[in-house]
């Protein structure tokens, strides 16, 4: 059973008091009886949430180093569900490169791996996912690397905070777009890290890595000795969108009347998530 959300509109007593000094005896009777009429026509709005359809979230990344390479499946819940989100089991999962296919068994509920691929920077990556009797497909072309240069912590303007600032030198001539991810004592910052180079073509960047702890949480913030690990992604303007997307809706930015879901690459039914070709770098330092 759906919960309401509920809200009560209330008369401010005090201020109604306060007038009533200014009449007469008289008018202060009819003042109050009608301070009690008002008061007690509180009007209670209920908004019922309606449930939705469940969608499938489908996740999943290759790069340019070898190791193990992961698609999640799972799916969504109404908004009064609980938050735990079960894997989908028995789906087939395959990632095609030049003809030829490679299967991703199931090593957990809803968590389909392979060890027999190394991405290639200029090539193509065809993910095709069947679950029952829907069919899910998503493509995704891994960029040639871009050198990142060097990290280091700098300290922003008029405040005490530490940030990590990332140097690199964009490629002149072709379209870029970076993914950074970021790790303060092995714990992932959750701000979406995201750059293009549509006004930066062919420079040195330096770009700070700013966010805002809204949680108050403190092994959030960078401090002098933590260890920081800084990686970096190159992603293709697809995947690149959906980041973007992302940060972009779930804060209600751009004057969004309401967050909304990201732009998916997945294309064939009703599935979010996202399937990315990505070249992978890495480097940690310890704060001063």
């Amino acid at each position: 059973m759906q919960s309401p959300l509920n809200f009560l509109f209330t008369i401010n007593n005090s201020a109604l008091r306060s007038m009533t000094k200014l009449i007469s005896v008289r008018s202060i009777v009819t003042s109050l009886a009608a301070i009690v009429l008002l008061c007690s026509c509180q009007k209670v709005i209920s908004i019922d949430l309606a449930g939705t359809t469940p969608q499938y979230v489908i996740v999943g990344a290759i790069t340019n180093q070898p190791g193990v390479y992961q698609v999640s499946i799972t799916q969504t819940k109404n908004f009064n569900n609980d938050n735990n989100f079960p894997g989908v089991s028995k789906a087939t999962v395959t990632i095609e490169h030049n003809g030829t296919l490679t299967p991703l068994p199931e090593t957990s509920s809803g968590i389909y791996q392979t060890t027999a691929l190394t991405g290639i920077p200029g090539d193509t990556y065809h993910l095709t996912v069947h679950i029952n009797d829907q069919v899910f497909t998503s493509s995704s072309t891994m960029p040639q690397p871009v050198a990142l240069d060097s990290i280091y912590v700098s300290t922003e303007r008029l405040s005490t905070n530490k940030y990590i600032t990332v140097v690199y030198h964009d490629p002149a001539g072709i379209p870029n777009y970076y993914h950074f991810v970021q790790y303060v004592n092995g714990k992932k910052e959750k701000t979406v890290f995201v750059d293009n180079d549509e006004f930066t073509d062919g420079q040195t960047i330096k770009s700070q890595l700013n966010f805002n702890n809204d949680t108050n949480d403190a092994s959030r913030d960078i401090k002098t000795g933590d260890s920081v690990t800084l990686q970096m992604l190159c992603i293709d303007a697809a995947v690149y969108k959906y980041w973007y997307s992302l940060n972009d809706g779930a804060t209600g930015a751009n004057q969004s009347a309401s967050p909304a879901n990201p732009v998916s690459n997945i294309t064939g039914g009703s599935a979010m998530g996202y399937f990315s070709a990505q070249t992978f770098q890495s480097r940690t330092i310890k704060a001063p």
